[in-house]
């Protein structure tokens, strides 16, 4: 019994002896050898071993900073998400990432039924922000002459220096996802992926349709995260300003991994400019931008769990916007200076913007008056209808306010309907046809295009519009055939970046 003792103290003492002389330099030496052989794993281990036997050493800091990153995919937690999302197990390389969700026909990309949209932020919250805050710990580094030279092996590209700029840089990176995820956790996201792509593919539902079915999609789920958001804002800013100023005093001749650019200088400095004024309007109040006098910008409403991302929203009728529906133009009093007609400018870059009329009123005579609220420097064809199936174009007009006002002055019927349809951003022509000999009006002249088949007949005074699919670009033309009875058929090239109007055919007897 007492040589069985003797015998495990020895062996104890032993073995702790060998791991004391195992010095967190060796740790350090072994996971950069493990980073060569592309085993992210054992490397990560590697430097926690070295952390715990010099938690300040900042070589081991900044590499356990990264490698914990780069193993998230290989964690349970990141693992089987993936694996839930329905990306196969083979192929989650990082180093050689194959491994993608399932795709249609078209390539477009699957939505796993029953997953919600609320999942993901979850994982964000609960699996991947402890990662990055640990990160951002690591990578603490306060020696400004911190250099750390990377060999090619260990980058799988070209070798580099990484030093105290660099760093810091990567540390605001992620300040800056601490900040955009506990954003992100605040709001509400339950919507099924499904319904989702449906919107994305132009499936069977709309915007519209989505908005009803989830009743609580973006309003709030918490405001616990707001004032760690506010947090990692200004933390993201003032990092990042520091990595700027040591970037861009490093000597000419030093290539490090973020190095200073002439070209693009002055956007970051406008960039900079951006990012203070908005980080002291959350101490001093709103801000007069420094590259934008005309905006005044105040980030503290969002960070007080004031109007949600819904209140915003515009009304939606199907996927398109209708015209004068935003609520806010100041998003909650975070920016001042814009107005409506910009805002909705921009928009219609990405939806149809659909112009909304008011209830017609009685004119002068027998005239109906109309007003649309409309987009500026948009061209439009107002249609009129008796049975709201068969439509007819009365005239065409491009809008020089958000309020355009109409006339019918000759209504033929005891009932009429009418739309405001926009055009814009489609090759559309407009002009009159004429008999070459007489120089009268052809009325019931056929214009078609020859290109996408659009085609429409000339009014009463020879007069036409014809809107067709083709996108309104300077790279595009379109061949206009116009034929009528007891003339020659014609056909006619025009180009134009959109709204061509004021053409005169001729045709010959």
């Amino acid at each position: 019994m007492k040589t069985c003792i003797l015998i495990s103290i020895i062996a104890g003492l032993f073995c702790w002896n060998t791991f004391a002389q195992t010095t967190a330099d060796d740790w350090i030496s072994q996971g950069r050898a493990d980073l060569a052989a592309r085993d992210i794993g054992d490397a990560s281990a590697a430097f926690t071993h070295a952390l715990t036997l010099a938690p300040t050493n900042e070589t081991a800091n900044v590499f356990y900073a990264i490698t914990r990153l780069l193993t998230l995919p290989s964690q349970p937690a990141g693992s089987n998400f993936l694996t839930r999302l329905g990306l196969p197990v083979a192929g989650r390389d990082i180093y050689d990432w194959s491994s993608v969700p399932p795709q249609d026909g078209n390539g477009l990309l699957l939505a796993p039924a029953g997953v919600n949209a609320s999942e993901f932020t979850s994982q964000l919250r609960t699996n991947v922000l402890p990662v990055i805050s640990g990160a951002i710990s690591n990578l603490l580094v306060t020696d400004t002459n911190f250099a750390l030279s990377l060999t090619s092996s260990e980058t799988t590209a070209a070798a580099v220096t990484v030093d105290y700029g660099d760093f810091k840089l990567i540390q605001a990176g992620l300040y800056g996802a601490e900040y955009f995820i506990y954003t992100l956790n605040a709001q509400n996201f339950d919507a099924q992926l499904t319904a989702i792509r449906a919107l994305a593919t132009n499936g069977n539902t709309s915007v519209q349709e989505v908005l009803r079915d989830y009743p609580q999609l973006l309003t709030f789920a918490t405001t616990n995260d707001l004032q760690n958001a506010r947090a990692a804002f200004t933390n993201a800013v003032n990092t990042y300003l520091a990595a700027s100023a040591f970037i861009s005093s490093r000597p000419t001749n030093e290539v490090r991994l973020f190095n200073y650019d002439k070209v693009s200088a002055q956007g970051e400095a406008n960039f900079r400019l951006v990012l203070q004024d908005l980080k002291n309007s959350l101490v001093a109040g709103p801000q007069i931008l420094a590259v934008n006098p005309n905006l005044t910008v105040d980030l503290a409403p969002q960070f007080a769990g004031g109007p949600t991302w819904r209140d915003w929203l515009p009304k939606f009728d199907g996927n398109a916007i209708e015209l004068g529906s935003l609520p806010d133009a100041t998003f909650g009093g975070v920016i001042y200076g814009l107005s409506r007609e910009q805002l909705e400018s921009a928009l219609s870059h990405r939806f149809v913007m659909l112009p909304v009329g008011a209830p017609p009123k009685p004119a002068a005579g027998h005239a109906v008056q109309l007003a649309f609220t409309t987009l500026q420097n948009h061209y439009y064809a107002l249609e009129v209808s008796t049975n709201l199936m068969a439509w007819q174009v009365t005239t065409n007009l491009t809008a020089t306010n958000s309020t355009t006002v109409l006339l019918d002055v000759s209504p033929a019927a005891d009932h009429r309907f009418y739309r405001l349809r926009d055009d814009t951003g489609f090759l559309t022509f407009g002009g009159v046809v004429l008999d070459q000999n007489t120089g009268s009006p052809v009325a019931g002249a056929h214009v078609v295009s020859l290109w996408d088949g659009t085609s429409t007949l000339t009014d009463n005074n020879g007069q036409f519009y014809l809107g067709t699919t083709l996108p309104a670009s300077i790279w595009y033309e379109d061949e206009l055939e116009i034929s009528a009875p007891g003339h020659l058929t014609v056909d006619h090239y025009y180009y134009g970046d959109g709204l061509v109007t004021g053409l005169q055919i001729y045709l010959s007897p």
